[in-house]
């Protein structure tokens, strides 16, 4: 079980959980009992000590809670009105009630016997709140393309993969060979080789919109391709807005070692993202070489500025 926060909210919760708990579990050990619940010995010992000073109104040793746990071992006594396990509101009924919708939809469909069981599950938790309507949680995430790449990465297969890039605002179709998955707060990546762009790529998951077993099969020797050169290179003039372009371009150097005119090396992955930084830093940015990029960018702005002179 996961560690709860400790919060007074969290540890009420748990004290409620912990009497029908007890009563069902007679002897328990301490050191089990702190561990089934997630929290530290010393921190179930304060919560036990909380509780045997609870109890019904009146408050006397005939109305307290009954515990015992200084051997070790924990039981229960004098608690049967708090012997029943804490019922669900109906917010927490509804959040499970999503839950469950999200799990159905990443079963396979010969999984019956699970999806038999949720069903069940869910039609109890929507009599128990008098819940007539069907909840439905939509995943921002396809289960079927989570299961085929998390398949792909423990067997080395290679994928084909329709991508929709925000960097270049485009749906393409690719062959990737999945390396492994990463995260960070708020997204899920899949970090592979791509074979269009001969490099390494870091696809987010939730821009894919496809994915099946390929019939072009990765070689290793591919990877270590990619490896040699994962990046292309380009040279840029910076003429005003010296710290802002620093950190657009994110290049080592100090404030003192600015000026009008520097000139800077500078990586990226793609030439589409490199087109949409020079774009962002408008005239205060100029792209020396390679110089078949620097002519993709004059004229996609010229084509620009003839759409402007329309109006």
């Amino acid at each position: 079980m996961a560690k709860n926060p400790t919060s007074p909210l969290n540890k009420a919760a748990r004290m409620l959980d912990l009497v029908p708990y007890l009563h069902a579990h007679q002897g328990i050990a301490l050191s089990t009992l702190a561990q089934n619940f997630g929290v530290s010995e010393s921190e179930m010992n304060a919560d036990l000590t909380t509780l045997w000073m609870c109890g019904l109104p009146g408050y006397t040793p005939l109305e307290l809670i009954d515990l015992s746990f200084d051997s070790g071992y924990v039981t229960i006594r004098n608690a049967q009105t708090l012997e029943s396990p804490r019922s669900l509101n109906k917010e927490e009924a509804i959040a499970l009630l999503l839950g469950l919708d999200l799990v159905r939809s990443a079963l396979a469909l010969d999984r019956k016997d699970l999806l038999s069981n949720i069903d069940v599950l869910s039609q109890r938790l929507r009599t128990l709140i008098g819940l007539q309507a069907q909840l439905k949680a939509e995943p921002a995430i396809d289960g079927s393309i989570r299961s085929t790449i998390t398949t792909a990465i423990s067997s080395g297969t290679s994928l084909d993969i329709k991508y929709h890039s925000l960097y270049a605002d485009r749906i393409s179709e690719r062959t990737i060979l999945p390396i492994e998955w990463q995260n960070d707060s708020f997204h899920e990546y899949v970090f592979a080789y791509c074979d269009q762009a001969q490099s390494f790529r870091t696809f987010r998951l939730d821009r894919i919109q496809s994915a099946s077993i390929a019939e072009k099969k990765l070689k290793p020797e591919h990877l270590s391709q990619g490896i040699e050169n994962p990046q292309i290179s380009y040279r840029i003039r910076i003429h005003s807005h010296l710290r802002a372009a620093r950190e657009l371009f994110e290049f080592e150097g100090e404030d003192k070692e600015l000026h009008s005119g520097i000139e800077k090396e500078i990586t990226s992955f793609t030439a589409e993202w490199m087109r949409r930084m020079i774009f962002s830093a408008a005239a205060s940015v100029e792209l020396l070489s390679p110089e078949s990029e620097r002519g993709d960018i004059a004229s996609s702005a010229k084509a620009l500025l003839a759409l402007y002179e329309k109006e």
